[in-house]
């Protein structure tokens, strides 16, 4: 259950990945701390160890299973409608995080939120001010067209790409990964395509390897689908003119 659990928390926003570690999120940590108040007897280090226990003397034959599990819902069942009732009609406030860019249009400092693809900074003045940026993490090496910092972005689908900091005005853009590696025929920043292919994203340069081209899958079903309705079509009008032609002979033998 450890992967589900883990996919879980990440999706829901209650934890993010710091290099190799889970850190709570502002959220996970609201949510962590309504759970403790409401079901402290769960939201317990110990709990767990309790249930292997009585889980281990139910195999054992020195528990009753039906005893163990009525002892712990009747008190559960209570537990919950408590919670029911406190938190009906209650909003849970999440704290924000500020962050050091300022508002262009109102002055005030943006804060961090998150939305469906992901974080984003809004201004804390909405609805008067609906000012929104996307969040772009700094990442090693330069841009292979003009040196420039290199942003890590995500699209709307939620996968991570990397482009020039300057956007439209460079327009430098791709799906590899910047690395602290330089080609040693150009000097510009090697990519990471692959786990073990660095490649040199730099046009301009001897070293050079074009991104693969990917056709959409969706678009091969449709060709294929395509080109079977044409053959059933070719077939049923090949076998619509024998039909015609097998009458018109027919009809001609009768009139003679």
């Amino acid at each position: 259950t450890y992967p589900a659990t883990i996919s879980t928390i990440i999706s829901r926003d209650y934890v993010e990945r710091e290099k190799k570690t889970l850190k709570p999120t502002p959220l996970g940590e609201t949510i962590n701390t309504l759970m403790k108040d409401m079901f402290p007897e769960i939201v317990d280090l110990k709990f767990t160890a309790k249930v292997e226990d009585e889980l281990d003397e139910i195999e054992e034959g020195k528990a009753n299973w039906v005893k163990v599990l009525d002892k712990f819902y009747s008190g559960f069942d209570k537990t919950l409608k408590s919670a029911e009732e406190k938190m009906d009609g209650t909003r849970v406030k999440v704290p924000v995080v500020e962050s050091d860019v300022v508002c262009e249009l109102c002055g005030r400092k943006m804060v961090i939120r998150t939305g469906r693809y992901g974080k984003f900074l809004a201004c804390p003045g909405f609805p008067e001010c609906k000012n929104t940026k996307p969040i772009a993490e700094e990442m090693q090496g330069s841009c292979p067209k003009c040196g420039s910092k290199i942003l890590k972005r995500k699209s709307a689908r939620g996968r991570v790409y990397y482009s020039c900091e300057k956007g439209k005005e460079c327009g430098f853009i791709t799906w590899d990964e910047p690395t602290n590696e330089i080609c040693k025929k150009c000097g510009k920043t090697l990519f990471r395509r692959k786990k073990d292919l660095l490649v040199c994203d730099n046009e301009l340069c001897e070293d050079y390897v074009a991104p693969p081209v990917y056709e959409k899958k969706t678009s091969a079903k449709k060709s294929a689908a395509k080109n079977s309705t044409s053959k059933k079509t070719t077939a049923k009008k090949s076998t619509t003119k024998k039909s015609t032609a097998k009458k018109k002979t027919d009809t001609s033998g009768d009139k003679e």
